[in-house]
């Protein structure tokens, strides 16, 4: 028989879910990767808004139909020799007697290479279960939720959304590149063909991805081990009392219920 046992339903584990994600701050991140052939730069931000509570025994939290969001700013950048045709103008010769032809020399364009920067902010929902863990961590007793397993993230309408806007920025940079204007549509039908939606999924998934799959909270605590529970100035002097062991479970015996058991000395 634990000395002190705590429970709370599924609406009051959501309150106290809630307010745990809120006052954990998600840092942010960066990093370089591919984007089909090109080249790609990215910093992120995110939030997690949790949709709903679902109590699993023997010790499972789900946060079901939640939503992350998410603040991304994207670099691409690739070479134009790569995918646009090369133009080149027309040599002539001239016959000259004495002489032979004397032809113009042949110009090329060297299409640049350029880089595109976008920003895209957005929702992506999904679901994941958490373990309960309950520790000491130095002198403080933490009930913690930790991830377990990689949750799915619906990444399909964020990847067509900013497959878009990348196709709008590049109709922007591609203006300021002389003799452009007859390749234009050609060259964004290519690099948005040539990027595609799987290649955008993939990148989405390892930017993403991290914010939620190493997401640790706590739930419960700290909790000093050691603490007064009558001040030194009463009669008998301090009185103090140590949490020996803090246990935390899901209990499905009448309703799911979060339950923290504590055993206490003196």
């Amino acid at each position: 028989m634990h000395d002190i046992v705590v429970a709370a339903d599924e609406t009051a584990a959501n309150d106290l879910v809630q307010a745990a994600i809120a006052s954990f701050p998600i840092p942010p991140q960066s990093g370089s990767g591919s984007l089909g052939p090109f080249g790609a730069s990215w910093s992120a931000s995110a939030n997690v808004a949790v949709g709903a509570v679902d109590l699993r025994a023997p010790n499972i939290i789900r946060l079901a139909n939640s939503t992350l969001n998410y603040s991304l700013g994207l670099t691409l950048s690739f070479d134009l020799n790569t995918i646009l045709p090369e133009l080149c103008l027309p040599q002539v010769c001239i016959p000259i007697p004495f002489i032979g032809d004397v032809c113009t020399p042949r110009i090329c364009i060297d299409w640049p290479t350029i880089s595109i920067p976008l920003s895209h902010s957005g929702p992506v929902n999904f679901t994941a279960d958490f373990a309960l863990n309950p520790h000491l961590k130095g002198s403080d007793w933490l009930v913690d939720v930790i991830v377990v397993g990689v949750p799915f993230l619906q990444l399909g309408p964020a990847a067509v959304a900013i497959l878009a806007a990348i196709g709008t920025a590049v109709s922007l940079a591609l203006l300021a590149v002389p003799f452009i204007g007859l390749l234009l549509a050609g060259a964004v039908a290519v690099i948005t063909a040539a990027i595609g939606i799987a290649a955008l999924t993939g990148l989405l998934g390892a930017i993403l991805t991290p914010f939620i799959s190493g997401l640790t909270f706590t739930v419960y605590g700290p909790e000093p081990r050691v603490f007064e529970v009558l001040p030194a100035s009463g009669p008998d002097g301090p009185v103090t009392i140590t949490l020996d062991t803090v246990t935390a479970a899901v209990d499905s015996t009448d309703e799911d219920e979060l339950v923290i058991s504590v055993d206490i000395s003196g």
